[in-house]
């Protein structure tokens, strides 16, 4: 049994797409890809309403807004336009957080 074949409790064997089939892994991809983008919000939000950037680091933002971009140039080199979309609003949510950031310091 290789990597690309999972086991089930009965004794049958899948593969990797079955198996991603059965988990209703594109739905799960998806959600993962609207809440990519939006997982910078909360930050943002207390940003504006505190005005208070103490704690964040830019050196994390900015490596942050690097690997999402890689990722959303990925999705274009691939052809993937979930992971390119997704990354690269992300990516703009990031670099808008980090904007801001060193505004209010």
């Amino acid at each position: 049994m290789g990597i690309a074949h999972f086991q089930l409790t009965g004794g049958a064997l899948m593969n990797r797409e079955e198996f991603a089939k059965r988990i209703y892994w594109a739905r799960i991809i998806w959600i993962a890809g609207i809440i990519n983008p939006s997982m910078m919000l909360p930050q943002l939000y207390q940003l504006w309403s505190t005005g208070i950037a103490q704690g964040i680091s830019l050196g994390t933002l900015g490596i942050i807004i690097f690997i999402q971009g890689a990722f959303s140039v990925h999705g274009f080199f691939i052809r993937d336009r979930l992971v390119m979309i997704s990354n690269g609003l992300a990516c703009i949510m990031s670099a808008l957080t980090a904007i801001v950031v060193f505004f209010l310091r």
